[in-house]
C-alpha cells in the first residue's frame, strides 16, 4: 500500500476516515498506520463529528500528523474554506510530516449533502435514462 507514493516523495494521507456514511471512506488498522503519514482529522463533509474524533484519536495513538480539508462540492462560499491547516513555512511537506500544523474548521451545511445527492442521482438518471 502506498509504495509508489513514497518512491515519489510523497505524502499518504488518509482522507476522512472511520467515516460509516461514504462507500469511499477507509477504515484504517492499527496494522495499516505503519503506511501512513498523516490522518484527516477534520473534513468539514463528516455528518457526525464522532468520525473526526476518531481520526485524531487514531493519529494521536500512532503519532501521525493531522491535516484538515473542507472537501467542497460546489464552488461557493458555503463550502470552499470551511477546513485546512495553518502553517507559517515554506515548506508544506516538510511542516506536515513533522505535524508543524494547525487545523480548522467548521461542518458544512446539510443543504451541500442534500445538494450533492441530488445532484449524483440526477447524473445516474440523464446517464442511464
Amino acid at each position: 500500500m502506498g509504495f509508489e507514493i513514497k518512491e515519489q516523495n510523497g505524502i499518504i494521507v488518509i482522507p476522512h476516515p472511520f467515516d460509516a456514511l461514504r462507500h469511499s471512506a477507509f477504515h484504517p488498522t492499527d496494522e495499516d498506520a505503519k503506511f501512513i503519514d498523516c490522518i484527516e482529522g477534520f473534513n468539514s463533509r463528516c455528518v457526525f463529528q464522532e468520525y473526526n474524533k476518531k481520526a485524531v484519536e487514531f493519529a494521536m495513538r500512532h503519532r501521525l500528523a493531522t491535516t484538515a480539508g473542507s472537501d467542497a462540492h460546489f464552488a461557493n462560499e458555503n463550502e470552499i474554506g470551511n477546513a485546512g491547516i495553518i502553517t507559517e513555512a515554506e515548506d508544506i511537506r516538510e511542516t506536515l510530516m513533522k505535524n508543524d500544523v494547525r487545523i480548522f474548521g467548521k461542518r458544512s451545511s446539510l443543504v451541500n449533502h442534500v445538494g450533492t445527492k441530488v445532484l449524483k442521482t440526477w447524473r445516474k438518471a440523464v446517464r442511464f435514462g
